[in-house]
């Protein structure tokens, strides 16, 4: 089962980590969610289609910022309580004494309503306290949800290249293996042994190096999931891409949702501009956001377009490269290739098979990017 001992991410424009810290508040089923759904986010497996819930309840930076809310706004809900509670005690006791002292009684009654006017104050600051975190919380959520999207995308490039890199590693020991059998009948010299090793050891160092990479987003996406660093948990596959949602693109449609959605310009709206010249300026700024928004918009979509081709190339080619390489496994087996030969063959085919796995990543990562772009976030035009 998932474990409570969170680490921190820090999140300014960038994600970073910071030192652990628990939190209770995440462990607790809400109320609006199914019993199902609850218990899936309990499992000791990471499903892409999971990861905003797992935000949500479960990423300590996230989790930080919900409980803040909860300690700037519990002075409030507490003085509403007592404020309410002293207005029903002075009611009860203006009934008791409305015969013997209606002066009185009216006085109390009175002072009834003024708490539960106080009250009301209260009750505002908390909404307040609310209005003004709830762009914050969402942003962070998107944000966190996004880059953690990204980490899996980019663990999954690097597991379709590891097949590739795995085989390498197989060629130059078959390589080096052939370099000493040579050397030993006297058709190789020590320089061709020593050339193959060493191109065995940066095989070999290659290959570790991917590991050390997919270990080190495995660790990151695990934390800011709310797992420890090292939980032994499953990642669930990222789904292939969505054609449904590239056929409903539509970026001149699409602008006014994404500019209405705009963390950036729902920051500049709130901007207070007295004067003339303030309001100008303010509007100016705006002006540009909105336009840096729509290029972000139309550079999201000739990106899903490209990596769309792309992709339909790639599964060409690597059909091809599929038929090809069934053959060479028939021969492989006749004895009709050597050993050295059918590895050869065989990383052409890994290749393809690599850029065909990727292609399909990129897109549905291109995807995703537009789609968060019409949610608010920012893109990627002129290097943002």
């Amino acid at each position: 089962m998932r474990s409570c001992k969170w680490a921190a991410l820090g999140l300014t424009g960038a994600l970073a980590f910071s030192m652990p810290f628990y939190s209770e508040a995440a462990v607790e089923k809400p109320e609006q969610m199914d019993e199902t759904v609850w218990e899936r986010l309990q499992d000791n497996v990471l499903e892409y289609g999971e990861i905003g819930d797992l935000v949500e309840y479960y990423n300590p930076t996230y989790r930080q910022i919900v409980e803040q809310i909860g300690i700037n706004t519990k002075p409030f809900e507490e003085a509403a309580g007592e404020l309410r509670k002293s207005a029903e005690e002075m009611t009860s006791d203006a009934k008791d004494i409305k015969d013997l002292d209606p002066v009185m009684h009216k006085v109390m009654q009175e002072a009834a309503k003024e708490y539960r006017r106080a009250a009301e104050k209260f009750d505002k600051a908390i909404t307040s306290v609310h209005n003004n975190t709830r762009h914050q919380l969402s942003m962070v959520k998107k944000m966190t949800t996004s880059g953690i999207q990204q980490m899996m995308n980019g663990y999954y490039q690097a597991m379709a290249s590891r097949e590739i890199l795995d085989t390498a590693v197989a060629l130059s020991q078959a390589a080096y293996e052939s370099a000493v059998t040579q050397r030993n009948l006297g058709m190789a010299t020590d320089t061709d042994v020593q050339a193959a090793e060493k191109s065995l050891q940066a095989a070999r160092g290659q290959l570790q190096a991917l590991d050390d990479q997919m270990t080190s987003l495995r660790q990151q996406m695990c934390i800011m999931t709310g797992w420890n660093y090292d939980a032994d948990i499953q990642l669930g596959e990222i789904p292939e891409p969505d054609f449904a949602r590239i056929e409903a693109m539509n970026p001149e449609n699409d602008l006014a949702k994404a500019i209405g959605n705009n963390y950036t310009l729902i920051e500049q709206r709130g901007i207070s501009a007295k004067g003339d010249a303030n309001k100008a300026a303010k509007f100016r700024l705006m002006d540009d956001t909105e336009a840096k928004v729509k290029a972000d918009l139309e550079l999201a979509y000739q990106t899903v377009l490209e990596s769309r081709t792309a992709y339909e190339a790639a599964n060409t080619a690597f059909q091809g490269a599929q038929i090809t390489m069934n053959g060479n496994e028939l021969k492989y087996q006749m004895g009709m290739l050597g050993r050295l030969e059918y590895l050869q063959l065989k990383m052409a085919y890994l290749q393809q098979k690599a850029a065909a796995r990727t292609a399909a990543l990129s897109l549905t990562q291109a995807i995703e990017n537009y789609g968060w772009i019409i949610q608010g976030l920012e893109g990627q035009s002129n290097g943002g």
